[in-house]
């Protein structure tokens, strides 16, 4: 079964930066927990927005993580004292997987 990525976008208040790093370093601690998570990683796109990349093993360990303790509802609690509006989401799907021996 192919793995499953979901690419997520969020807009950060002005001054809230750390506030949204401390918020994804939460998340990557909850992530850990999750055994059907396979990779996270978080972005700083620029000053203002931010990027989550996220794989799962497949559909039950996406949807563990999306209705989880650091998915949509904790994104939602944010909107407007961290976060502009919920993140823009865009599921996809692993064709290729890099290994940890590939440098430059």
């Amino acid at each position: 079964m192919p793995e499953l990525a979901i690419w997520a976008t969020l807009k950060v208040l002005p001054g809230q930066q750390e506030a949204a790093e401390k918020f994804f370093a939460f998340s990557r601690e909850v992530l850990d927990s999750e055994p059907g998570t396979t990779s996270f990683f978080a972005v700083k796109i620029d000053d203002e927005t931010y990027g989550i990349f996220d794989t799962f093993t497949d559909e039950e360990a996406l949807k563990a993580h999306i209705d989880g303790p650091s998915g949509k509802e904790a994104v939602a609690g944010r909107v407007g004292t961290i976060f502009v509006g919920p993140p823009v989401i865009t599921n996809s799907v692993v064709i290729e997987r890099g290994s940890e021996g590939l440098r430059s």
